[in-house]
């Protein structure tokens, strides 16, 4: 995604979130914008087309959207304003400016092997102390890490593996 295009989707982002009023309704209106999204997926090629007027595209979300009249009006302002193709993105930023109206960083950890979820539990402890924040955490495997994990924390990346162990190991020398 170009940077100009990023910046865009964060101000939408921005000031749809400026529309909640608490935690509770901005993670609600953030669910129903998720689920509006993801059922718009299903008509993309109608989205996109340029057959069809903005005006008509906006009619149509307003009537299958009638659940959350904020949601709707967010999607049509982007209809409108020809930058639907930032929904996605912007869905993406909405979710974190959730996370960080309700204390919440996302982390990414990698490991060589599966944790037990006393492993998991620690791992979310220590994230949460180093960012000072509750972490909520996605796990993948990969083997060719051999051991130890790796975290990545917003543009913070902690590598603790055997791999990068002996990869640094080996340029020392090789020096």
């Amino acid at each position: 995604m170009k940077s100009a295009d990023r910046i865009l989707a964060r101000r939408y982002a921005r000031a749809f979130d400026a529309l909640s009023q608490d935690s509770t309704q901005a993670a609600a209106r953030f669910e129903t914008l998720q689920h509006a999204a993801h059922a718009l997926r299903a008509v993309q090629a109608y989205m996109q087309d340029p057959a069809f007027s903005s005006a008509e595209k906006a009619a149509w979300i307003e009537d299958v959207l009638q659940g959350d009249r904020a949601v709707a009006g967010f999607i049509c302002a982007l209809v409108q304003a020809k930058r639907y193709y930032l929904l996605d993105s912007c869905v993406e930023e909405v979710g974190l400016l959730l996370d960080e109206r309700l204390g919440r960083v996302r982390a990414h950890v990698q490991t060589a092997f599966e944790l037990s979820d006393g492993q998991k539990k620690r791992v979310e402890e220590a994230l949460g102390r180093f960012s000072g924040k509750s972490a909520c955490v996605q796990y993948q495997t990969d083997p060719a890490l051999l051991g130890g994990l790796r975290a990545q924390i917003g543009d913070v990346l902690i590598d603790g593996t055997l791999k990068a162990k002996f990869e640094k190991l080996k340029q020392e020398l090789t020096k």
